[in-house]
């Protein structure tokens, strides 16, 4: 169910607005589907906070320079099953998909392909790629790092990113189990979606300028930060994501990394991580398979707990909304609908529920 005053368009039409925005932004056309694709997708499942509500401010960094349009993406170091990439501040899913290209490659040949990147920027929703390598029956990882919003476990200030990781595995057709979690409580997204809904965010998602939990999304984004997920264990998870996307690569680290969103003009180096491991180097498909579906029939079989109906797989609860969403289109709010519509007269181009 939508909200009276959020608008519904298909995705069909939304994918073709945004490629046709970014076009204008100077992205060849190949490019801007890429990303246009990984906002449209982000909102198909149901991850808003990754979806079109960013376009506004990846056609700033566009047309402020802080990512180029027409990066020289270079291969800087490669081994048979490994590479590692400098993106030159290209818009990171441009960026990331020819890593996972690259990396799937490898896969065929070595069994597994692994890059590191640097020279990136915000790249979306890390399963936009993880997914993408499953599709090519393989297991896909995806990672990033990210500017500092997020505080230690125990600490009064943001001193970490929340930085995502996606695991995908094939598993029905179009029907992959995929996980897709950040580092803190909360993707920064859905905070920044409460400010633009007026609405107030769970405690526990972040802390104000002063260490206190609040519940109010402006003084998490004001001087706060965000909390991570598990306590200690989202905490340190972030530090090792941080070394393997930040450290080894050679892209930003923590305070090195500029604010993508604050500062438009600025390029942010972020890196990232891929890597692609071919199932039919350990055993067939076919058996793969087999033992996949016998994992997930057990798994479904446990009886839910108190005030759950059933018990959901990793990615599970995305395709059921994706399929609502292809069937009833996707819902977007009223600010990012103007924001939408803004572009749409900016840019000359059309827009109509």
């Amino acid at each position: 169910m939508t909200k009276d005053k959020d608008i519904c368009l298909q995705n069909n039409d939304l994918l073709e607005f945004c490629t046709k925005i970014f076009i204008k932004v100077g992205l060849s056309r190949d490019d801007a589907f890429t990303v246009a694709d990984s906002l449209v997708f982000a909102n198909m499942r149901g991850i808003d906070s990754h979806g079109v509500m960013r376009l506004l401010t990846y056609v700033l960094r566009l047309e402020k320079g802080g990512s180029k349009a027409k990066p020289n993406i270079r291969v800087l170091t490669e081994r048979p099953a490994l590479a590692l990439i400098d993106g030159d501040s290209g818009m990171g899913q441009v960026v990331g998909k020819y890593a996972i290209e690259l990396a799937i490659k490898k896969a065929k040949e070595s069994g597994v392909g692994f890059i590191g990147v640097r020279g990136s920027a915000h790249y979306g929703a890390a399963s936009y790629y993880s997914v993408k390598i499953a599709q090519e029956g393989m297991i896909g990882f995806s990672s990033s790092n990210t500017t500092q919003n997020t505080a230690a476990w125990g600490g009064a200030k943001k001193i970490i990113g929340n930085d995502p990781l996606s695991i995908a595995v094939p598993y029905q057709e179009g029907k992959p189990l995929v996980l897709d979690i950040s580092m803190s409580q909360v993707a920064g997204g859905k905070i920044k979606l409460a400010v633009k809904n007026n609405q107030k965010v769970p405690l526990g998602w972040g802390i104000d300028k002063f260490g206190r939990m609040t519940d109010n999304p402006n003084e998490i984004i004001e001087g706060g930060a965000r909390l991570p997920f598990g306590e200690h264990k989202g905490y340190g998870l972030a530090v090792m994501l941080e070394i393997l996307n930040g450290v080894l690569t050679g892209a930003g680290m923590l305070s090195q990394i500029t604010s993508w969103s604050k500062y438009p003009e600025n390029p942010t180096n972020l890196g990232h991580s891929f890597a692609a491991i071919d199932i039919s180097s350990f055993m067939s498909i076919t058996e793969f398979q087999q033992r996949l579906e016998w994992l997930v029939r057990e798994i479904k079989s446990s009886p839910p707990m108190e005030g759950f109906k059933e018990v959901f797989l990793p990615g599970e609860i995305e395709i059921r909304a994706e399929k609502e969403r292809r069937e009833n289109g996707i819902p977007i709010p009223q600010k990012v609908w103007l924001e939408l519509l803004a572009l749409a007269k900016k840019y000359q181009e059309r827009l109509e529920v």
